[in-house]
C-alpha cells in the first residue's frame, strides 16, 4: 500500500556518471530496487535521503561521497541543510512517511525482486565484481563485455531496472574508454613532439617549434585538458619559456631598428642608400627566429624607406642626366660637366669622392 507522499518531494535516481535523473512520484517504487541509488530531497525541512539499494554496484557508490555537492551544482535552488543515508531494509519511519509508501509495501516489493532474481543473482554478482574491478583498472573494453552478458540475464528475468541500470553503465565506460584513448593519443603525440621540438630549438627554428606545440592545442581544445596530462604540461611549459625568452631577446633589436629609422629619418645629410641596404641585409633573416611580427614590421618599415628613397634618387639622376645631355648637345660642356659632378656627389654615398680618393 502507499500512503500520501509529501508535497514538492524531488527524488532523483543516480546515474553512472555521477549525474542525477529526476523520477517521477508515481514511479517511485519501481525505482526502489536492488540497484539503484534514489535521493529525497524535502524542501519544507531543507533535507535530503540517500538511499541505498541492497545490491548497488560498488562503481555507483563510489560517487556517494560527492552526492550532496553534486546536487547542489546540478539544482543551485535546492537548499540542503542535512543529509541521511539510509541502506535498504533498515528505512527510518519518517523516512516512509516523506516518500508515502508503507515499510511492508517496500519490504515486499524488495523481496519479490530477491525472490525474482535468486536463480541468476549469484551469476549477475559475480559478473559485477568483474565489471567492477575491470572498470576500477580503466580496462573499460572488459567491463563493457560483461555488462553486457549482465544486460541479456536482465532481459531474460524481465528486469528493465536492472537493464537500463546496466545500459547507463556502458555508456559511461564507453565515454571514459573514448576518454582513455584520447589520452593515450596526447601522450604518445607529446612524446614525439617533445623530441622534435627540442631538436628545432636547436636548429634555431622558433616559428615551426611553436606552431607545432599550437596544432597539438587546436586539435585537442574540446577534447582533453592538456593542462593535466605531464607529458603535455611539459610540452607547453616548454613552449611558453620559448616564446617569453624570444620577446626578451628581441626587444632591443626592435629598439635598434626604430633607433636607426629615426636617425635615418632625422639626419639632414645625403641619404646613404649603402648604409640601408648594409643594415637590412644584416637583420635579413632575423625575423625568422622570432614570433612576433614587430620586427617583421619594422624591417618593412626600413625596407618601405629605402625603396622610396632609392626611387627619388634614381628620378633626381634622371632629370640632372637628361639636362645635363641637352647642354652637351647645345654646346654648354661646362654646364655638362657641373651636372655631371653633382650627379657624381650624389652617388658618392661613402665620401671617397670629396676626399679624393680612388678605389
Amino acid at each position: 500500500m502507499i500512503a500520501e507522499m509529501s508535497s514538492d518531494i524531488k527524488i532523483f535516481r543516480l546515474n553512472y556518471s555521477g549525474s542525477f535523473e529526476e523520477i517521477l512520484p508515481e514511479k517511485i517504487l519501481d525505482n526502489l530496487t536492488l540497484f539503484n541509488i534514489l535521493t529525497f530531497y524535502i524542501p519544507n525541512q531543507k533535507r535530503m535521503y540517500i538511499w541505498i539499494g541492497k545490491r548497488v554496484s560498488q562503481s555507483l557508490k563510489s560517487h556517494i561521497p560527492q552526492i550532496r555537492s553534486a546536487i547542489s551544482r546540478e539544482h543551485p535552488e535546492l537548499q540542503i541543510i542535512r543529509n541521511i543515508t539510509i541502506e535498504s531494509g533498515l528505512e527510518p519511519p519518517e523516512f516512509l512517511e516523506v516518500i508515502g509508501i508503507e515499510e511492508s509495501t517496500l519490504k515486499s516489493n524488495i523481496r519479490g525482486l530477491e525472490i525474482k532474481l535468486l536463480p541468476v543473482l549469484s551469476e549477475i554478482n559475480r559478473l559485477k565484481s568483474q565489471t567492477d574491478k575491470y572498470f576500477i583498472l580503466d580496462e573499460f573494453e572488459n567491463a563493457i563485455k560483461i555488462s553486457q552478458k549482465i544486460v541479456a540475464l536482465a532481459k531474460a528475468i524481465n528486469d528493465d531496472s536492472l537493464e537500463q541500470d546496466q545500459y547507463n553503465f556502458i555508456d559511461e565506460a564507453q565515454s571514459r574508454a573514448r576518454a582513455s584513448e584520447t589520452l593515450h593519443e596526447i601522450e604518445s603525440l607529446c612524446k614525439k613532439a617533445t623530441m622534435e621540438f627540442d631538436q628545432l630549438i636547436k636548429d634555431e627554428n622558433y616559428q615551426k617549434a611553436h606552431k607545432l606545440v599550437e596544432d597539438i592545442k587546436i586539435k585537442f581544445e574540446n577534447k582533453y585538458s592538456l593542462s593535466t596530462i605531464p607529458l603535455a604540461q611539459q610540452l607547453l611549459l616548454k613552449d611558453e619559456n620559448m616564446v617569453y625568452r624570444l620577446k626578451i631577446e628581441q626587444e632591443p633589436i626592435i629598439k635598434e631598428i626604430e633607433l636607426f629609422i629615426k636617425s635615418f629619418e632625422k639626419s639632414f645629410s645625403k641619404h646613404n642608400l649603402n648604409e640601408i641596404r648594409d643594415f637590412l641585409e644584416s637583420k635579413k633573416d632575423m625575423s625568422q627566429h622570432f614570433l612576433d611580427d614587430k620586427i617583421k614590421f619594422k624591417l618593412k618599415q626600413m625596407n618601405d624607406i629605402y625603396n622610396r628613397t632609392r626611387e627619388e634618387l634614381v628620378n633626381e639622376i634622371s632629370q640632372l642626366s637628361s639636362v645635363a645631355l641637352k647642354n652637351m648637345n647645345i654646346g654648354e660642356i661646362s654646364n655638362s660637366l657641373e651636372i655631371f659632378e653633382k650627379i657624381v656627389e650624389k652617388l658618392d654615398f661613402d665620401g671617397k669622392y670629396q676626399r679624393g680618393e680612388q678605389e
